[in-house]
């Protein structure tokens, strides 16, 4: 027996069209995903045949989702907080308290708590003016431009309302707490736009907001906005507006590097159906946007503009990546010079990337049928992360969004979220060193390995979806097309070349 993963609604239900899908259209994943059969049963079973779906007065899916979110975000500034506590000195004045290595054995470092001091954000003044001098090289901050203004704007919401809290925590503490109530906005807003970007498909949203992951690194540093800053071109491209999205990547490319990535799916795609008016507005768009925040910074103090370039050039490779782990597998310091600029390492971490890109191009080009917007994105920031020399165990979040959108296997991505979590308490664990009973790096390597095979077998998987070999859930619930690439209304037809019973599975793998 058959039965339709997402019912159609009743045709005197559709009398008029409407810009946004039916609440009936909603894929359950109490019927589609195993994972989560378990718990929809414990909590009374799937929607029934007649339901009233998307007539609750306060309890919709998207309430549901920023109730989970907020839970998880909870959990995360839990984790941190160890490390925000503080205990007073001869004079009274509470002072932060990271003795025991608290950092490492509570594992709730964060870079927030201490780059406010060391980063001149405790005191006024503009940050990117702020230096001092560090083996001899006068450092200034590294983060690029709206990095840096977010620091410096929680430095001064901190600054200015201390004296609420000063006796119950440091003022390095309360930074931490401001920042983290700002983060936690901008995440809620976040996960607002995926769910619209979720479609039919609302309920994959709580893999984003009850991802694992956000437990360990949703306050480990300021990765959060540019998250938001994707997730909101995304929005603005599938909507067509095209200028602000590229508004959007350049912002989101002026706080972090990465967002820009999504303009490589966008050409992907542009080349393939040979449309390019819109990638133009957005790369055109993205350009301006990046050069107006950033040229005044340069014109002021280029050298303290140049500090995230030059830094990211001559730092070696981070804990946990590919090459780490080679390093202490092998004994090979061959991507390593041990002092200035690590060219080989740079080189091979550079052409590995840009093959990977090369490959994301050719398969979208080859692909069966139009790759969705999502898989190719998760390619590439897949790609970037096994090959990117620095892997600061936070960057896996970006992943969440893109993985979630283009293959939403539940067990799959939630195994590979829970194994990258692991990844923070075995390094704060490593870190503490042989002397303090630290892990040794074998174990490290482990955790590391396992982490990166999972990211490969996902980035496989979308491969396959792309070329047809195993099913495509986000396409079926949405009549074949993508949805960010086309509006609501669009789902009520099938895309071209589309079979309409692809959307149906038999009840056994429902």
């Amino acid at each position: 027996m058959e039965t339709p993963v997402a019912e159609r609604p009743a045709a005197e239900e559709r009398t008029e069209p409407s810009i946004w899908p039916h609440p009936a259209r909603r894929v359950q994943p109490g019927r589609t995903e195993r994972l989560a059969r378990g718990w929809v049963e414990f909590l009374g079973g799937p929607m029934g045949r007649f339901a009233q779906i998307g007539r609750s007065r306060f309890w919709s899916p998207l309430r549901a989702i920023i109730a989970v979110a907020y839970v998880f975000l909870s959990l995360g500034f839990l984790s941190k907080a160890n490390c925000s506590l503080g205990k007073p000195d001869d004079s009274g004045t509470l002072q932060l308290n990271w003795a025991g290595n608290r950092q490492y054995t509570s594992f709730c470092y964060n870079d927030v708590v201490p780059l406010y001091g060391a980063r001149g954000l405790d005191s006024p003044g503009f940050v990117y003016d702020y230096s001092w001098v560090e083996d001899g090289i006068t450092r200034y901050m590294e983060y690029p431009v709206l990095a840096g203004l977010f620091q410096q704007f929680s430095a001064f919401l901190s600054r200015h309302t201390y004296f609420l809290v000063h006796r119950l925590l440091p003022e390095v503490g309360w930074y931490f707490w401001v920042t983290a109530l700002l983060l936690s906005i901008i995440w809620v807003c976040t996960a607002r736009i995926v769910a619209e970007l979720a479609g039919n498909r609302i309920w994959d949203t709580l893999l984003v907001v009850g991802s694992p992951l956000l437990i360990m690194h949703a306050f480990t540093n300021w990765d959060i906005p540019s998250i938001f800053f994707l997730v909101a071109a995304l929005l603005a491209a599938r909507n067509r507006r095209f200028w602000v999205a590229g508004i959007m990547v350049g912002a989101g490319t002026a706080f972090k590097l990465w967002p820009l990535f999504a303009l490589g799916a966008y050409l992907t795609i542009a080349i393939r159906k040979r449309d390019f008016p819109p990638f133009v507005k957005m790369a055109v768009a993205a350009a301006a946007t990046w050069a107006a925040v950033n040229l005044p910074v340069y014109m002021r103090n280029p050298d303290a503009w140049g500090e995230f370039n030059r830094l990211n050039t001559e730092r070696t490779w981070e804990w946990t990546t590919i090459y780490a782990v080679i390093s202490r597998t092998f004994g090979w310091a061959g991507f390593d010079t041990g002092g200035g600029t690590p060219v080989i390492l740079n080189t091979v971490s550079f052409a590995l990337f840009a093959g990977g890109c090369l490959a994301v191009l050719i398969l979208g080009l080859k692909a069966p049928r139009t790759p969705r917007v999502a898989e190719l994105l998760t390619l590439i920031v897949g790609f970037f992360l096994l090959f990117n020399k620095v892997w600061s165990p936070q960057y896996s979040i970006w992943l969440i969004v893109p993985a979630v959108l283009a293959l939403p296997y539940w067990r799959l991505l939630l195994t590979w979220m829970t194994v990258d979590m692991m990844v923070w308490p075995v390094l704060m664990w490593h870190m503490l060193g042989a002397e303090n009973k630290g892990l040794p790096g074998e174990v490290l390597d482990i955790v590391v390995i396992c982490r990166d095979a999972l990211i490969v077998t996902i980035m496989v998987c979308v491969v396959q979806q792309m070329y047809g070999k195993v099913r495509d859930k986000v396409a079926d619930a949405h009549n074949g097309h993508d949805p960010l690439l086309s509006r609501p209304v669009d789902w009520e037809t099938p895309a071209e070349g589309w079979a309409p019973e692809a959307r149906l599975v038999p009840e056994a793998q429902a």
